[in-house]
């Protein structure tokens, strides 16, 4: 039986895909540098504003500014257009992305900012940075101000979330530093100890 298409309305959403079959997505770091780009043009030929990235090895994480419901179609146009130039650079021809991106509409500037805490922890959890802002392929250190972004973003949601007053990148930074076994959400605590070799076994998953 056929999937039923997904309702997508006017919002932010936390938005990603895992390879295939335990397929790595990025090779190499060329690999994610060339994604960036693709992920730049889908964006602005789509009108989608992206507020927060991270790349990992063998999934990635976008949070984004959709309209409506043509994200689905960008997303298709990026897995396409990427698929088979990382297969041509490879020598494969098996589906690199696995049949359904994940996607969560989110409900609340808390929910925004904490989402935004487990992308830049992504990285860290998985042993491939020492730090929320030492990972190269997200967008965390930029929006804290403390890298030049490798892409255009929509900042205003993170912004109005940390008060929209000029001192609003010290307090993501601040934020993002932060680990509070309080207020955590499980998800991003569980995560941010695994130590595991980066998987898809991942919390995150809503498809």
């Amino acid at each position: 039986m056929a999937r039923p298409p997904r309702a997508f309305v006017a919002g932010i959403y936390h938005l990603g895909s895992h390879g295939s079959d335990e397929r790595h997505l990025f090779s190499s770091d060329d690999e994610r540098e060339v994604f960036l780009r693709g992920l730049g043009h889908v964006l602005a030929r789509f009108e989608l504003g992206l507020v927060s990235y991270t790349l990992m090895s063998n999934h990635y994480h976008l949070l984004l500014r959709i309209p409506d419901a043509r994200v689905s179609r960008a997303v298709q146009q990026l897995h396409s257009w990427y698929s088979r130039l990382h297969n041509k650079l490879n020598g494969r021809s098996a589906h690199l992305f696995r049949a359904h991106f994940f996607a969560r509409e989110l409900e609340s500037d808390e929910d925004l900012l904490w989402t935004a805490h487990y992308l830049a922890w992504n990285p860290v959890a998985v042993g491939l940075a020492s730090g929320p802002f030492a990972w190269r392929w997200s967008s965390a250190a930029a929006t804290a101000g403390l890298d030049r972004p490798a892409l255009p973003f929509e900042l205003a949601p993170l912004r109005a979330a940390l008060g929209d007053t000029p001192g609003w990148r010290l307090r993501y930074r601040e934020f993002i530093e932060q680990v509070d076994e309080v207020t955590e959400p499980v998800e991003n605590r569980r995560l941010r100890e695994s130590r595991r070799p980066d998987s898809n076994r991942g919390p995150l998953h809503y498809e």
